[in-house]
């Protein structure tokens, strides 16, 4: 009787890490077991509520209803569990950490993922700064951020990378553009890694271009493609973006994949540092826009 009036944490974050990803491969993977642990864990989860959490086939894994249901739960209790020993563990990590972020970054997983880390370790103290990633990196060598997080090309080394994503270029819908016409760039300003990407690219497939219109803001750069200004190199998980059409594959020359990474002034990321770097890593399913394959 006992078991079943208490849940076991492994067994929900097994389930969590199955919900977060749709794959029994990537979610053992997440998690540091077999598969079969990850499918023992969730079918005795099932067992022990009394309901089916997943749809599974050959070819799927679907969240059903009470699955859906679960995951906001799961995670408060897990958050507490987490609070609970942070608050009476003598060694829980403690202090501040400073930490940057592309505004690109905030239309994924990110604040969630942030969330329950702070959740879970409430000893510790985050300060966000949004910019490029450029900034973000000059403030990080001048000792004035301890970790940021942003896009980097993918022959730099520099950071942790996180995931690998395709760009895309966003124009107004139905928005043509002949061979003969220079290309109206709607970017962020000198120094941002897909203004220079996207300046490259045309410049290899020998397309003119002139800038139409400079922001540092992402939203302010969406709303100017919105109301016609011009064409925009974006992270292909913008396409998600209310409102916001990207063009038709081939008529604009493809740009080449970037990553995303998190780093710090130190080669090897201590304290805090490495444990919010780690825990960034092992939500990587979360914080990729796009679910893992099947």
């Amino acid at each position: 009787m006992k078991d079943q009036m208490h849940l076991d944490p492994f067994h929900l974050q097994s389930f969590l890490a199955v919900a977060e990803t749709l794959h029994f491969t990537s979610a053992a993977q997440s998690q540091g077991v077999s598969q079969s642990t990850i499918s023992q864990h969730v079918s005795r989860l099932e067992e022990q509520l009394g309901t089916r959490l997943l749809a599974r086939s050959t070819k799927s894994v679907r969240l059903t209803g009470d699955g859906m249901a679960l995951i906001g739960l799961a995670r408060q209790l897990l958050q507490c569990e987490d609070s609970i020993l942070s608050r009476f563990r003598q060694d829980a990590p403690r202090g501040t950490i400073r930490l940057g972020v592309t505004e690109d970054l905030l239309l994924t997983r990110f604040p969630e993922i942030l969330g329950t880390f702070r959740a879970s370790h409430p000893s510790l103290q985050i300060t966000l700064t949004v910019g490029l990633s450029a900034h973000l990196a000059n403030l990080l060598e001048q000792g004035e951020l301890d970790v940021w997080c942003g896009m980097r090309r993918t022959s730099e080394t520099r950071g942790q990378k996180l995931w690998t994503e395709d760009m895309r270029w966003y124009a107004p819908a139905g928005t043509e553009f002949p061979a003969e016409q220079s290309i109206p760039l709607v970017t962020f300003p000198d120094g941002s890694v897909t203004r220079r990407l996207a300046i490259e690219t045309l410049n290899k497939a020998g397309r003119a271009w002139h800038l139409a219109f400079t922001s540092g803001s992402l939203g302010a750069l969406l709303a100017a493609v919105r109301a016609g200004y011009g064409v925009t190199p974006q992270p292909a998980f913008l396409r998600n973006v209310e409102h916001l059409p990207h063009c038709t594959p081939g008529l604009l020359p493809d740009m080449p994949q970037v990553e995303f990474i998190a780093s710090t002034r130190h080669q090897t990321a201590q304290g805090p540092e490495d444990l919010l770097i780690r825990t960034l890593c092992a939500h990587v399913p979360r914080l990729q826009p796009e679910l893992m394959p099947l």
